[in-house]
């Protein structure tokens, strides 16, 4: 584990007292830690990941291969969901994705709040110039899940 903690502390900047925790292990959790996103914005790229994960089990397609699970929700087989949850997970993953169609074709008519959020919260993958482009899509999803309200409440 200390191996892992100063790697983290020399690749990505992080600090000492923050290199320990499961947030330093993910480009999302990396970018709450340094203040670029907000909580909300961190438990919308939570949610969207569950979404996915949970899509990919209905639809049984195998693992994609990734070294980080923001939330530790792994998908599996469909064999324990009956057709009516399946169709359901296929839904809100429809849902989701629409929610950031519609924000792209709002904003400029292109996908790259889907993409942002694709490469950066699905395959974890650091790609700073799309950084405000996933800030946008995690605050149209935290309004889409709902957790913006919850904070209100």
């Amino acid at each position: 584990m200390q191996v892992a903690k100063e790697a983290r502390q020399r690749v990505f900047g992080v600090s000492e007292a923050d290199s320990a925790t499961e947030l330093a292990g993910s480009v999302c959790g990396r970018l709450l830690l340094q203040g670029s996103i907000s909580r909300e914005q961190l438990d919308a790229a939570i949610a969207y990941q569950e979404t996915y994960a949970a899509f990919q089990r209905a639809i049984d397609a195998p693992a994609p291969p990734r070294a980080v699970n923001i939330g530790g929700f792994s998908s599996g087989a469909p064999r324990d969901m009956s057709p009516d949850q399946c169709e359901k997970f296929k839904a809100r993953w429809k849902a989701a994705k629409s929610v950031l169609t519609e924000l792209d074709i709002a904003q400029r008519g292109t996908t790259v709040a889907y993409a942002a959020c694709d490469y950066i919260v699905l395959r974890d993958t650091f790609l700073p110039h799309l950084f405000g482009d996933l800030r946008l899509g995690l605050n149209a999803l935290a309004r889409h899940y709902g957790l913006v309200a919850r904070r209100a409440a």
